[in-house]
């Protein structure tokens, strides 16, 4: 009779797996993080914890945000609730998007009921029916109405922060038109890439998609800083 497929790992396969990069991890700092609330891994009916793939990586970044950027734990607390929310904090963005660290599956997560918003991203409906006013956000249907994708949740909570500047969903509209733009400049560029099956140039589409996205927002944000020198001479 053929095994059934494990779709989860052990405490002990976990640690064996994390070993190599983290030497000193142990079967009780893993209890000792989940007992501060930093992991919650599922449990089996004896009471086996069951770590999933998205569990091994919000660990991995525990360890690493411990390891090599020294925060303590009340901090890593934080910016997980941040991430849980959909907001990745700037000062762990390079961490979370890194290739050394799994990458948190930001974007297999649920999409946010609209009335769920308020509590669980702290954003009010009025604010996120302005976004889709401007086309800044869009909803989906669900099962309880409009919902908001994933990716579309940084999108708010930047928005959302910007109203500290005095700037509102109506002054943001130009991001949009330069993203479609961008967006439209990429596709002509690597459209033959796109158009080929084979798994070797899909996988080497997505990594001139990455490392254009990363030179093109270095660019954008030396242009910025440039443009800002001239206008805020004695800022800047």
């Amino acid at each position: 009779m053929p095994t059934a497929h494990k779709d989860y790992m052990t405490i002990g396969e976990v640690v064996e797996r994390l070993k190599p990069r983290f030497p000193d991890l142990t079967i009780s700092k893993v209890r000792f993080l989940e007992e501060e609330g930093l992991v919650s891994p599922e449990r089996t009916a004896g009471g086996y914890r069951k770590f999933h793939e998205a569990d091994v990586s919000r660990l991995e970044l525990v360890l690493t945000l411990q390891k090599e950027h020294y925060m303590p734990l009340a901090v890593i607390r934080e910016r997980l609730e941040d991430l849980d929310k959909g907001r990745v904090p700037a000062d762990i963005e390079a961490v979370v998007t890194s290739g050394e660290t799994a990458r948190l599956p930001l974007e297999a997560a649920e999409t946010v009921p609209l009335s769920a918003a308020p509590e669980s991203l702290g954003i009010p409906v009025a604010f996120l029916r302005e976004l889709e006013e401007f086309g800044l956000i869009a909803f989906v249907k669900g099962e309880s109405g409009d919902e908001l994708p994933q990716p579309d949740v940084a999108i708010a909570h930047a928005c959302w922060d910007l109203r500290k500047f005095g700037i509102e969903p109506r002054h943001l509209r130009m991001y949009e038109t330069f993203a479609e733009r961008e967006a439209a400049f990429f596709s002509q560029v690597l459209m033959p890439a796109y158009m080929s099956k084979t798994p070797e140039v899909r996988q080497q589409l997505l990594d001139a998609l990455g490392k254009l996205t990363e030179l093109t927002a270095t660019l954008k944000r030396a242009l910025l800083h440039r443009a800002l020198a001239r206008t805020f001479e004695d800022v800047t």
